[in-house]
């Protein structure tokens, strides 16, 4: 079984890209990835966090995609990440997905999403 680290990790790289914890991220990751905040809590604490989805196209097909899969499985009140002596039930925050883009590069498409990890 996991920790609470890594069952956050287990969350975010189940979407098909690649996920980093926001402080890890290889300097030549190749797109799309998403990054991600690590936290933990305590038994029945709630913690707002948030991650980012990181394309680098002139469309926003892929990240859109790819935030779109994120809130469908947190679709019906969210979703249950198991770890050992607990679980993280993640839910959508508010609002869950902004476009965003980057300043140093007019190619690179962002989803930044809020989530809420509620420790059991």
């Amino acid at each position: 079984m996991a920790d609470k680290w890594q069952a956050q990790y287990n969350f975010w790289s189940g979407f098909g890209v690649t996920a980093y914890e926001e402080h890890s991220v290889p300097d030549e990751a190749p797109f799309p990835y998403i990054t991600y905040q690590a936290v933990t809590s305590n038994f029945a604490d709630s913690v707002s966090v948030s991650a980012s989805i990181w394309t680098r196209s002139y469309s926003w097909e892929t990240a859109d995609s790819i935030s779109d899969n994120i809130q469908e499985s947190l679709k019906d009140g969210g979703t249950l990440q198991p770890y050992d002596g607990g679980v993280i039930w993640v839910t959508p925050g508010f609002p869950f997905s902004q476009s965003m883009d980057d300043p140093t590069d007019d190619v690179i498409k962002r989803k930044f999403i809020s989530v809420t990890l509620n420790f059991a």
